[in-house]
């Protein structure tokens, strides 16, 4: 690992190793155009993420042109410094988001490489020539004190799960009969209702989201496109992500007929869900308050700065009152990581997220007669105890277990679940072609969905609805039976919370019910 030299300050946890399964390539071009982010840094520590005094922050609503005035006044002297240093040094500084912290920079790689000290390589995949970064990062003394982060330097994909063959159809449900499953009630007016999706690579075929409306008897609604960093509707490039996209619109549009549906597009890496999640959380001109995101990856392959910059983007939707739902993982509680041991996924473990595990069910004349965690043949719900983030106050009282790996208590995942396994599955429609889907991103936007529903007569939005279901008896029921383990590491079910299921799976008439009357 690389020391800081004394005109420069090392930036914490910023060590990456080479990207895993990937092979060198080469160097970078030294004259290539190199675009980055900086995030300007609070001007004050922040309490502990998820701490009382922390959520204590957000019991007041603040929109977000008043957030708008209120970055402008806290951060305007710090960015004209760094912009004037940035300058000085060759760097183009393309613009400058107060809202978001943020400042857009480009030079020359060799330039923006020698000044963060940073190491990058092009490497490929089998798929895709990309940039990566290793060792660590620094950031020049004289900006250090107002820089939280740099990113972009590197463009390691997400891993995509294989595309699934096509299941039994005939047998899988059509959304809105496995919200029936659930009680939620589907007959709210939601018209004034807007809801985000992230959208990383892939795309959607408008004929598809026809198809899963047939049944319904209307018109689907009219979606509207985002892209973030020149990402476009790319349906066919990549099969699994075109089935991923499917599943989330078809399931939020069809509980929500007649809402909004908001896609941001964006690549699909880690720098793609934090421009993505950081768009739709400050999208002025849709404002969203509802925003599914159907990625993630484990906590150990973010940096330190990466997740603190996404976090601030999460933290912000708490602050405006947007809610945030994001699945648990499909790869059980090692997320299939070759160290053997327990992992969550980033951003689920976020304690401004509302994260969702993933459960099988046994049906009997359109009725669950039982249902525990998802764990089928290798694949199943995500779950455990986060390496960096704290024991959520929210769950103070939920007993969150120690971490398998070495007893250290943090933020419980998930908070609650849905059906996941693709038996029977949603019924989704794919490039024509009617599948059965499943997974914890299928629980995800149909929570997203259930939340719209409950918000969608308030006068003020729900924003960050976890502190309400762990304070609220009577609106999950909780999973009992099951384990999320592979190779013996893991969690097993069990009364109450636990780390495979959360609080359960929504009592959906209830649940809306008592977020639509929450005291704002």
């Amino acid at each position: 690992m690389s020391r800081a030299s004394s005109s420069h300050v090392l930036f914490a946890g910023s060590a990456r190793d080479e990207p895993p399964g990937a092979r060198l390539v080469g160097d970078l071009d030294p004259e290539a155009p190199l675009a980055l982010t900086l995030h300007f840094r609070r001007r004050s520590p922040a309490p502990p993420a998820g701490s009382a005094e922390d959520l204590a922050r957000f019991r007041r609503p603040m929109s977000r042109l008043a957030l708008e005035h209120q970055r402008a006044r806290t951060h305007a002297r710090a960015a004209a410094r760094i912009a004037t240093f940035l300058r000085d040094h060759g760097v183009t500084v393309r613009d400058i988001d107060f809202t978001s912290r943020r400042m857009e920079i480009e030079a020359p790689a060799r330039v923006l490489t020698e000044l963060f000290h940073a190491q990058v390589k092009l490497y490929t995949d089998g798929v895709r020539t990309f940039r990566a970064r290793t060792g660590t990062l620094q950031a020049p003394r004289h900006i250090a004190p107002w820089t939280r982060a740099v990113v972009g330097f590197d463009q390691r994909p997400l891993p995509v799960r294989p595309a699934v063959e096509p299941g039994d159809a005939a047998r899988a449900l059509p959304p809105r009969e496995v919200a029936a499953l659930y009680g939620i009630p589907l007959d709210r007016d939601v018209s004034r209702q807007c809801v985000g999706i992230l959208a990383l690579g892939g795309g959607y075929k408008p004929e598809d989201l026809a198809a899963a409306f047939v049944p319904i008897g209307r018109p689907p609604p009219q979606i509207t496109e985002v892209s973030v960093g020149g990402a476009t509707n790319q349906f066919g490039e990549n099969d699994r992500l075109d089935q991923e996209l499917a599943l989330d619109l078809q399931v939020i549009a069809t509980l929500l007929p007649g809402a909004r549906i908001v896609l941001y597009f964006a690549a699909t890496s880690q720098q793609g869900i934090a421009d993505a999640l950081d768009k739709a959380v400050h999208d002025t001109a849709n404002n969203p308050r509802v925003i599914s995101v159907s990625f993630g990856v484990a906590e150990l392959h973010w940096t330190d700065a990466r997740r603190e910059a996404v976090n601030a983007s999460l933290c912000d939707a708490a602050r405006l009152r947007v809610a945030v739902v994001a699945p648990a993982g499909d790869d059980l509680a090692t997320c299939r990581e070759p160290d053997g041991k327990a992992h969550v996924w980033f951003p689920a473990s976020s304690p401004y997220v509302l994260s969702c595990g993933g459960t099988a069910v046994e049906l009997s004349a359109a009725t669950i007669t039982e249902e525990k965690v998802w764990n089928i043949g290798g694949a199943g719900t995500g779950g455990g105890v986060s390496d960096f983030f704290p024991v959520a106050s929210f769950q103070s009282t939920a007993a969150v277990p120690p971490s398998v790996n070495d007893g250290r208590a943090g933020r419980g995942v998930p908070d609650v679940a849905a059906l996941a396994s693709e038996t029977p599955g949603y019924r989704i429609y794919v490039d024509n072609e009617a599948m059965a889907l499943g997974g914890t991103s299928a629980g995800t936007p149909l929570w997203a969905a259930m939340i719209a529903i409950a918000d969608a007569g308030r006068a003020t939005p729900l924003g960050l609805v976890a502190p309400h279901l762990y304070a609220t008896r009577g609106l999950t029921r909780p999973i009992t039976q099951g384990d999320n383990k592979m190779n013996n590491v893991g969690y097993s079910a069990g009364p109450g919370w636990n780390a495979c299921t959360g609080l359960g799976a929504p009592i959906g008439a209830s649940l809306v019910e008592s977020l639509a009357a929450a005291a704002s």
